[in-house]
């Protein structure tokens, strides 16, 4: 089985050629024409004609779980997130006989999206389809942006009587400044349409005559949020403390009305699923790869629930349904190529 052997290579992110390595040679002995890029990532292409680029990727986070089938339940570090769906794409589209597909699995998408990044204008897709877990029945449609803010502050002891706040209480009261900016930003609005803010990490240290103290702080953003507004307010808060900023991605909202979506909902509707569409808080691929400005969507099996869990695990049947589903949404495509 494709899936359960591309769960027995372990890829955290940074750590995916093996994985690739074992993917270029599963797709040339499938009919694909495949290779490694130059930032690493695995392609695989197969027949002419208009592109339908199908995009995964082929890191994880880290933390090994035992690949084991259990029932209908197969376990392992990506079942979900997002091998599931890589290997979907992959055994739907090998059945595909008509048309062009382009399948990527890229790297560093639970990192900085190098992969994705890579790969923007290099293809000229007709439509793109993001491989993330959806659930068989249903498509992702957006996707909140991100921004992650860097803070380091690092000053001269001071006896544990002074008046002052400590180093560990001026990084805590900067985190409470981005929030109560955030819940003054959010009041009123829908869950898609707010600020989300988070502490991803948060680490102290010191010596004999300095105190140092760093924080790693995610902000999801909404459709067409002012980014440069939050960065001033950050700039204006951090007193004398060093900030950065990762680069920013936009948040993605893709209209139903499109071919794309139509021709899903039908094979969704074929497979015996109800369908129905999802906005998640988090940030994917289809963020950066909305650039294209073509039709676009995320589709895949799999429970998002279970992502970067100590439990991952993806039901296998569902999983055989996204192939169906998949390879019935890619013959249509063709169709009206």
């Amino acid at each position: 089985m494709l899936l359960k052997n591309m769960l027995k290579y372990y890829s955290p992110t940074g750590n995916e050629n093996k994985l690739v390595d074992f993917l270029v040679k599963w797709a040339n002995d499938n009919g694909f024409n495949a290779y490694r890029d130059n930032v690493g990532n695995f392609i695989a292409k197969k027949g002419k004609g208009k592109e339908i680029l199908l995009v995964g990727h082929v890191d994880t986070v880290s933390g090994k779980i035992p690949v084991k089938t259990e029932g209908n339940k197969l376990y392992g570090r990506g079942a979900v997130d997002a091998k599931g769906p890589l290997a979907c794409f992959l055994e739907a589209s090998k059945k595909i006989t008509e048309g062009k597909i382009i399948i990527v699995g890229v790297v560093d998408e639970e990192g900085e999206s190098k992969g994705a990044k890579n790969i923007l204008n290099k293809f000229n897709p007709e439509y793109i389809i993001v491989g993330e877990p959806s659930g068989w029945s249903n498509m992702t449609i957006g996707y909140k942006g991100r921004l992650n803010i860097f803070y380091a502050n690092e000053e001269s002891k001071k006896h544990s009587s002074s008046p002052d706040s400590n180093f560990c209480e001026e990084t805590i009261e900067f985190y409470n400044k981005i929030k109560k900016y955030c819940e003054k930003f959010n009041h009123g609005k829908k869950l898609f349409e707010k600020i989300d803010v988070k502490i991803l990490s948060i680490n102290t240290n010191n010596d004999d005559f300095t105190d140092k103290s760093t924080m790693k702080i995610s902000m999801r953003t909404p459709l067409d949020f002012e980014i440069k507004d939050l960065k001033n307010f950050v700039k204006d808060n951090k007193k004398d403390a060093a900030v950065t900023f990762s680069s920013y991605e936009e948040a993605v909202k893709v209209n139903k009305n499109n071919k794309l979506i139509s021709i899903f909902i039908g094979a969704i509707r074929t497979g015996g699923g109800e369908p129905k569409f999802k906005l998640k808080m988090g940030t994917s691929d289809m963020n950066i790869l909305q650039k294209y400005r073509v039709p676009i969507l995320t589709y895949g099996p799999g429970d998002s629930n279970l992502d970067h869990t100590p439990d991952e695990h993806i039901n296998l049947d569902e999983y055989e349904k996204s192939i169906f589903i998949l390879k019935n949404a890619l013959e249509k495509i063709v169709d009206i190529s």
